[in-house]
């Protein structure tokens, strides 16, 4: 068989072919590397030892399942609950998780996401099975990405319920491709509760004028807010005050150098512009022991940054929506995923699962859309989101780089979703071609 780039089908072949080989590569040379260093100092594949799972055990008082006793508490939260300052819904999943299902809070979260996954993945792969530019490694590739991609797996190492939230954003998407609206937003108002991206699949849905379906996810985000606050207390006024409390996040992660450490695991453009400060400010990667150790808060070059970083990021964000309003759906899904890990202030690599959507209705555009020549695409166009979606899902070493590489590849991809057109026949922006024609 010869390899005919010609055709539609045999580039998807060999893009997919190309991604999985990228992603794989960099899998197994980390996995390996383990292996063989697996007796020494190291924090993969589950993350430091007195940190993992930390972002759910920790607020446990309860004996649970895979915490470490050792786990760090240099901010007093063991015991509390749940963190402070978020959503009185995400409060109530704390609460349910270490109170109702403990000692088995752990095994039950990632337990459901991980089927979660196990159930997108199996539908992904049933449906672009039926096409005939469907090959086996097509299916490697789906399900290796959701459960080895680098986001699942900061998720599993955190504990963090950005996994929870995940869930709700996938099946709202899931719904919006089959044209059910109202159950979409219902599914996107809940995951609102949660974490706030969501709120821009609003902004997506009233794009297309769906503005009734819009007013029933916010009316759903509210409703399950003030019934979070119900549970937690009868009087709602008094059940925030007890979630809330003084927030430090602007002190400790805004105008803040935080240790290296935890930054390098940062994809955000903002990090990321902290990162290269510090790396210039050194000249070179031979930080003193200090960047390494507690965060530096009102640090003068942070300030300056963040002064920088703002109009940045608002003129960043304003030249994506004049690129992608008439663009088709899946562009402003791409971009919509790339705004959401890039522009904010924080973001830890586990927000890398939200690529993953727009990834799984990509590689049905390709077999259905592209490969049955419905839509041309050069192989360049192609791994134009092939390859840097391979370079953020793959398993790198956590290095000083590790999140300005990711970054940059968001980057990429995005200007990627502003670029080049995807009209998908799963959002009706083609028509289906007579097959009885070829």
């Amino acid at each position: 068989m010869t390899l005919d780039l010609k055709s539609g089908r045999e580039r998807v072949q060999t893009a997919v072919l190309l991604y999985l080989l990228v992603f794989a590569g960099f899998n197994l040379y980390v996995w390996i590397w383990f292996v063989l260093h697996r007796h020494g100092p190291h924090n993969f594949p589950l993350g430091e030892r007195v940190e993992r799972f930390g972002d759910l055990l920790r607020f446990s008082g309860k004996y649970q399942v895979g915490k470490d006793p050792r786990i760090l508490d240099t901010e007093h939260l063991i015991g509390t609950l749940f963190p402070k300052n978020y959503p009185p819904f995400a409060t109530v999943v704390y609460l349910f998780l270490l109170q109702v299902c403990a000692p088995y809070a752990l095994p039950v979260m990632l337990g459901s996401v991980f089927a979660a996954i196990a159930v997108a993945c199996t539908l992904l792969w049933r449906r672009v099975r039926r096409s005939e530019s469907y090959r086996w490694y097509m299916g490697v590739a789906i399900f290796a990405t959701g459960f080895f991609g680098w986001g699942t797996e900061m998720v599993a190492m955190r504990a963090n319920i950005e996994g929870v939230m995940w869930i709700l954003v996938c099946l709202g998407a899931a719904l919006y491709a089959q044209r059910r609206y109202s159950g979409a937003a219902a599914a996107f108002g809940v995951a609102c509760c949660l974490k706030p991206y969501p709120v821009f699949w609003f902004a997506l849905m009233a794009r297309h004028r769906k503005y009734r379906e819009v007013a029933l996810g916010l009316i759903t985000a509210a409703a399950v807010t003030l019934a979070s606050l119900l549970v937690i207390d009868r009087n709602p006024l008094r059940a925030y005050r007890k979630i809330s409390g003084e927030s430090t996040f602007f002190t400790q992660y805004i105008v803040a150098m935080r240790p290296m450490d935890e930054m390098k695991g940062d994809h955000s453009l903002f990090q990321t512009m902290k990162t290269v400060a510090r790396i210039v400010r050194y000249r070179g990667f031979n930080f003193p022991l200090r960047e390494y150790l507690a965060p530096q808060p009102n640090d003068p070059l942070a300030w300056k940054l963040y002064h920088v970083f703002l109009p940045l990021a608002a003129i960043l964000g304003l030249v994506v929506l004049w690129r992608v309003w008439n663009k088709p759906v899946l562009n402003q899904i791409f971009a919509l995923a790339c705004i959401c890990m890039v522009l904010p202030f924080v973001a830890a690599d586990y927000t890398l699962s939200l690529v993953l959507i727009p990834m799984g209705f990509f590689l049905i555009f390709m077999v259905e859309d592209v490969a049955e020549g419905r839509t041309a695409m050069t192989l360049g166009q192609i791994l134009w989101f092939i390859l840097p979606c391979a370079w953020i899902t793959a398993t790198e070493p956590l290095w000083i780089l590790h999140g300005v590489f990711k970054c940059l590849a968001l980057l990429v991809l995005l200007g990627a979703a502003i670029t080049v057109p995807l009209p998908s026949t799963l959002f009706g922006e083609t028509m289906p071609l007579n097959k009885s024609a070829f």
